[in-house]
């Protein structure tokens, strides 16, 4: 989470949320669904941080493919 830009209480919020998901026990319906949402939340803002990162990525690879053809 870390090279998306997460801080720390995020991380910690969301290894909190998959330990609830994962301890095995019977969680109340509406507490399970506020865990899965929470998880949710932090997969889709993943997904936007890695759209951006892409972007950058692409951009950068045009500015070196053309300081490249100045080059020769």
């Amino acid at each position: 989470m870390k090279p998306l830009g997460s801080t720390l209480d995020e991380m910690r919020a969301l290894l909190e949320a998959t330990d609830r998901l994962d301890s095995g026990e019977e969680l109340p319906s509406g507490e399970r669904e506020a865990l899965l949402e929470r998880v949710r939340g932090f997969e889709q803002a993943a997904q936007r941080r890695v759209e951006d990162l892409r972007i950058q990525l692409l951009r950068a690879e045009e500015f070196a493919a053309t300081l490249r053809a100045r080059l020769a």
